[in-house]
């Protein structure tokens, strides 16, 4: 896979986006609760619905990648809070270090990039995995983010506030029974769903620059990005020869999973508080060091 043709045709686009989102917070100073709000009530839940209802995606496919997400978030999710508490992080520390290495930028990163390195096949079986990551992003991420701030009953009761939960159960059930929604609808929610990276990556931006950087030496930033660029990819390898899996399908669901610490995280802790500053800093450097390591995971998964 050519290097700078990666680079050129996704990490680009992303730290266009982030930087224009950057100059926003800095010469207008919006509140960003606000775009935090409009992307987990209004565009997210309509790119899920969209997503699924349209989906053309295998019933088997769409299991056997299920039950390796599950397994590799169980996975991931055992790790890092076994390593928030031996370390002895706060709570909202915590809860951000589980948010980053569980969940990976696998749709705004991962999709574009598996379609460069592994062709349209690849790309099928990535939006399988993305269709259930959002749906445990929209579920356990929510509560991850929300207990940081709220007791376990109050964060579920957060949980049934948000559309997001009945979006996913709509979508699975308009894909398991083959409903397919009119072609004005369908469209008007996508267009929709569409503005939900756009949204995520400008919040991105604006809360980079509301983070000091001369912080970044914190030992929980240096925790987590380890956790997200090494421990991630193993306990992914872990999960791929547990479940036997090989060839396309392994090469794909190691590298989407290994991707840099999703935004999502970052847009679930900006609207239910928590270490904001934790989350963006791994957001911005496993990004960065993922033009570095991803290419090297592409390699490797060739093997698989």
């Amino acid at each position: 896979m050519p290097y700078f043709h990666t680079f050129a045709n996704v990490s680009i686009p992303i730290l266009l986006a982030c930087c224009l989102g950057y100059l926003y917070q800095k010469y207008k100073a919006p509140d960003s609760r606000l775009l935090a709000d409009l992307s987990l009530f209004v565009l997210s839940p309509c790119l899920i619905v969209s997503a699924l209802a349209g989906s053309d995606l295998n019933t088997g496919t769409l299991g056997t990648v299920a039950i390796y997400t599950l397994l590799q978030t169980a996975l991931c999710w055992a790790a890092s809070a076994a390593a928030g508490r031996l370390l002895r992080m706060n709570e909202p520390s915590r809860r951000a270090l589980e948010l980053t290495t569980i969940f990976s930028n696998s749709n705004n990163y991962g999709l574009p990039l598996l379609l460069l390195a592994f062709g349209t096949q690849g790309f099928a079986i990535g939006v399988t995995n993305v269709v259930t990551h959002v749906i445990l992003v929209n579920t356990l991420g929510f509560y991850l983010a929300a207990r940081a701030s709220f007791k376990p009953k109050q964060a579920f009761r957060q949980i049934a506030k948000t559309p997001l939960v009945y979006a996913a159960a709509v979508g699975i059930a308009l894909f398991l029974f083959k409903v397919r929604l009119p072609e004005s609808l369908s469209s008007g929610l996508e267009l929709v769903g569409g503005a939900y990276p756009a949204v995520v990556l400008l919040l991105l931006g604006m809360q980079l620059r509301k983070t000091d950087w001369r912080r970044s030496l914190r030992r929980e930033i240096w925790i987590s990005l380890g956790m997200r660029i090494v421990v991630v990819p193993l306990l992914s390898y872990a999960a791929i020869a547990m479940l036997g899996l090989h060839g396309l399908t392994a090469a794909v669901l190691f590298v989407q999973s290994s991707m840099p610490a999703a935004i999502n995280s970052l847009v679930l802790m900006e609207r239910y508080g928590g270490d904001k500053e934790l989350v963006a800093m791994n957001v911005a450097f496993s990004t960065a060091a993922s033009f570095l390591y991803l290419p090297l995971l592409v390699h490797l998964a060739a093997s698989l």
